[in-house]
């Protein structure tokens, strides 16, 4: 960076102080509270079903001391199991530490916008946050994405603090606020390391332009503390992380590719968004805060840009990419949003009237307002169906199926049907199980979810399901590809 360009960066840290519209961030945060305890109690998916039984059932001393693996969010674990032994075992207190957490990110997003924008910018994307549908979904999702969003957020605004003061309190909360989101997900490491490169290169123009380096020591004794407060809270399963991760290429590298969670990243957006046509223009508007932002601070551009970038790198290493990776980021991405909108209408009416004063703000205000309604209008799907619909799947074959027909469920399925709803059906691992089954003379039911799981999985099972049984219902859900499919075998 050039000195020049330091030296403003400088000046725009300076703390701005505006006025805390406490009723309209209580009226959003109790908005979002209410958009997330609907239909909480709905059925658990596969990934709460195995996160439930394989950690949360087990005691605390044994929650913190034991890594089964990749489905283990420590922190989650840890509040999820007091949750359950405070209110029972039910799906809605399960999910009850994602959804405080979701809720506790409305308020935790206005602050930090707040530092960087004006408080109206602010409080729209306190809003937007409110009614996101994606924000909504995992806010009521049993594992601890919701929880590293919140993390993510407040770290970066006491990091902001820091930098801007120079006080010591700011970076003590930043190091707590980092560790406690490595400690719910190790993506949060990712943040933390685009943090450290953003002061390192503060430091280094500090120091190539002769300016003191004495400010850049309580950074660097925040991540310090950060690592020491993450190697703490890890220590009792630190070996076992490290075994785990370092054993190779995940199992799912073959279907859960960089490609893949491309693909499916859009189909989601467009489901938040209401369709995709709305992606390509929220693209371009993304497109435009990111550079306003960047012209506006090259230093709080990073902070919000390369966590990002180097999520992407990170998860690309490791073989598998899912876009739940990044919803860590969703404060970020809605800050850029929100400046997009606001800076359009300004550029645009520059370029073409040359007065923007009155006409600029009622436009953004139109682009803000449809955007919300559109937001708003998808959480429709998020409450019509369930993340997966087991319950619903096992009823219809229990109605339907004679006396004496098997059931048979394989890959994914299995072990929700067979262990947390203990159905006295039949687990099949090979296609001679299958055909020895089929062989019996009576009808076959099949139930069956994720299907190019399966189909990596067992090739030879998933082709004998697709040419031997007919699919006789299918019961939609909001996870991707997470439809349950119930099939019969033939002829009927």
């Amino acid at each position: 960076m050039t000195t020049a360009h330091s030296t403003r960066a400088s000046e725009s840290l300076v703390p701005v102080r505006t006025p805390v519209p406490w009723v309209w961030l209580g009226f959003l945060t109790v908005l979002a509270l209410a958009l997330r305890v609907i239909d909480l109690n709905r059925g658990l998916w596969l990934d709460e079903i195995i996160f439930l039984t394989v950690t949360v059932r087990h005691p605390l001393a044994e929650i913190i001391t034991v890594f089964p693996g990749d489905t283990q969010h420590p922190l989650y674990s840890v509040l999820a199991r007091l949750s359950i032994l405070a209110f029972g075992e039910h799906a809605w207190s399960l999910r009850l530490p994602a959804v405080v957490f979701g809720v506790a990110s409305i308020p935790a997003l206005y602050f930090l916008a707040v530092s960087i924008a004006s408080r109206t910018q602010a409080l729209i994307c306190a809003a937007f946050l409110a009614v996101s549908y994606h924000h909504v979904w995992f806010s009521q999702n049993a594992r601890g994405y919701s929880a590293l969003a919140f993390f993510t957020i407040l770290a970066t605004l006491f990091l902001l603090q820091g930098l801007r003061t120079g006080r010591g309190g700011p970076y003590a909360l930043y190091a707590i606020a980092s560790a406690l989101g490595v400690y719910t997900h190790l993506a949060m490491m990712f943040l933390i390391a685009s943090d450290v490169l953003i002061c390192a290169s503060e430091a280094w123009t500090d120091w190539r332009n002769g300016r003191s380096l004495e400010r850049w020591k309580l950074p660097l004794k925040a991540f310090l503390a950060a690592g020491g407060l993450t190697l703490l809270l890890y220590a009792p399963i630190v070996l076992q992380v490290q075994k785990f991760f370092s054993k190779g290429p995940s199992p799912m590298k073959a279907v859960s590719t960089p490609s893949w969670a491309l693909w499916e990243t859009i189909r989601g957006l467009a489901i938040g968004l209401g369709a995709n046509g709305v992606i390509v223009v929220a693209g371009l508007v993304v497109a435009c805060g990111a550079w306003s932002y960047f012209k506006q601070d090259r230093v709080v551009f990073a902070l919000l840009a390369l966590p990002g970038v180097l999520t992407v790198g990170a998860v690309a290493v490791r073989g598998t990419m899912y876009p739940r990776f990044f919803f860590s980021l969703i404060g970020f991405a809605v800050i850029i949003l929100v400046r997009g909108l606001m800076v359009i209408p300004q550029w645009v009416l520059e370029r073409w009237s040359g007065n923007n004063a009155r006409l600029a703000p009622a436009l953004s205000a139109g682009l803000v307002a449809i955007l919300l309604a559109v937001s708003a209008f998808s959480l429709a799907r998020n409450y019509k169906y369930p993340k997966q619909d087991f319950e619903s799947a096992i009823r219809f074959v229990d109605a339907q199926r004679a006396a004496g027909e098997p059931v048979v469920t394989a890959g994914a399925s299995t072990d929700p049907i067979l262990g947390y709803y203990a159905k006295p059906w039949e687990g099949v691992d090979s296609v001679e199980q299958l055909q020895a089954i089929c062989d019996r003379g009576r009808p076959v039911w099949a139930v069956y979810t994720f299907p190019r799981y399966l189909q990596d999985w067992s090739p030879p099972i998933a082709r004998m399901i697709l040419s031997d049984f007919a699919v006789v219902k299918v019961f939609p859900g909001t996870v991707g590809d997470g439809d349950i499919f119930v099939a019969k075998s033939k002829p009927w």
